[in-house]
């Protein structure tokens, strides 16, 4: 194996451990809360350079797997539907383009040294797919979103189909998050079936888009299967 090879799977055994240091031993855990995030971000929306700081907060979240979905709740409960969403959707760009880097310059090799044979096999199947693989994945809720662009990143799907992926699979947590967000308030402050029902609507359909992005997904992991063989 690679001088260079060892090398940066010894980076990847450090960072983990750096990251296991960071989420048992600081505060960063404890934050890990809509109420406590949300909190911040409200003390954040005073500043002049708020959009620099909560792109600086998703940059951040990728780096140390920070639940990106609790970003995506306080931005549009202290900015709004509208501005929310373009925070959200520029903050989740930018950390998914550096994470994506940080797979690139990790390479193939070291995920292939991780995961075996198997992730070589799939490797082009995937690049074939890039595009609307990475939409798919980012439908999902629960997806880890740092490690999908390190994968992403370090399987050398083309950069530009993932950017398009990433941007068109992110509208669908950003969009029902942000709507549920706005009608939660908005439930709060004048309850009202109409006000519920509309809330339960917009849960609805993300968990009807969530499944639908699964089984997609499955399908094209099952077409992978067979082109592999």
């Amino acid at each position: 194996m690679a001088v260079r090879t060892i090398t940066k799977i010894g980076t990847v055994a450090l960072a983990l451990m750096l990251l296991a240091l960071i989420w048992g031993f600081t505060p960063l855990a404890r934050l890990a809360n809509p109420e406590a995030v949300a909190a911040a971000m409200a003390v954040i929306s005073a500043s002049p350079w708020r959009l620099a700081i909560v792109l600086g907060c998703f940059l951040g979240a990728g780096l140390v797997v920070f639940p990106m979905l609790l970003l995506i709740i306080a931005c549009a409960a202290v900015f709004g539907p509208g501005l929310g969403f373009v925070y959200s959707s520029v903050g989740l760009l930018a950390s998914a383009s550096l994470n994506y880097a940080i797979g690139t310059w990790l390479g193939h090799a070291v995920l292939l040294s991780t995961l075996g044979r198997r992730f070589d096999s799939t490797r082009f199947a995937l690049m074939r797919r890039g595009l609307v693989t990475t939409a798919v994945v980012r439908a999902i809720p629960m997806s880890p979103f740092a490690l999908v662009s390190v994968v992403a990143g370090a399987i050398a799907i083309r950069f530009p189909d993932y950017l398009i992926g990433t941007s068109i699979g992110i509208m669908v947590p950003v969009i029902s998050l942000t709507a549920a967000t706005e009608q939660t308030s908005r439930l709060l402050a004048e309850p009202s079936a109409i006000q519920l029902a509309l809330l339960v609507g917009v849960i609805a359909l993300w968990i009807a888009v969530a499944f639908g992005a699964q089984a997609i997904l499955e399908r094209i992991a099952k077409g992978q299967g067979r082109d592999a063989r």
